[in-house]
């Protein structure tokens, strides 16, 4: 069974998303800040992570950067209510973050199942 961290600081994106996966058969790990989901990987490894971008505090671009350095093999998928937002050129060239950001609302849940997957099987190589 592969492990999602989820990130959001909305709890209804983060309760939808959470529903998705879990019928899925993932198991769920929510988060509703970066600094709570670096404590969370403290004591477990997920697969992957759906990460927002504005968060309270800590951004989700720093908790990638951080994350990256605790878990090298943690892939990582981008949702954002934002529309303007690119990419930082450091978090852009890591090779387990999808190139593709899912912009909020997200539709078309399995979109992001796919992308995440994809990135895992990247980091299993």
């Amino acid at each position: 069974m592969k492990t999602v961290l989820i990130l959001d600081d909305d709890d209804a994106v983060r309760d939808s998303l959470m529903a998705f996966f879990e019928d899925r058969g993932w198991r769920v790990l929510p988060a509703a800040s970066g600094e709570e989901a670096l404590t969370i990987m403290e004591s477990e490894t997920p697969d992957g992570a759906l990460v927002d971008i504005r968060l309270p505090g800590m951004d989700g671009n720093e908790f990638i950067r951080q994350a990256s350095r605790r878990c090298s093999c943690l892939a990582y998928v981008i949702i954002t209510g934002s529309p303007e937002y690119q990419l930082p050129e450091d978090v852009m060239v890591m090779p387990r973050v999808s190139d593709n950001v899912f912009a909020k609302p997200v539709i078309k849940l399995d979109r992001i199942e796919t992308a995440l997957l994809h990135q895992i099987d990247q980091c299993l190589g």
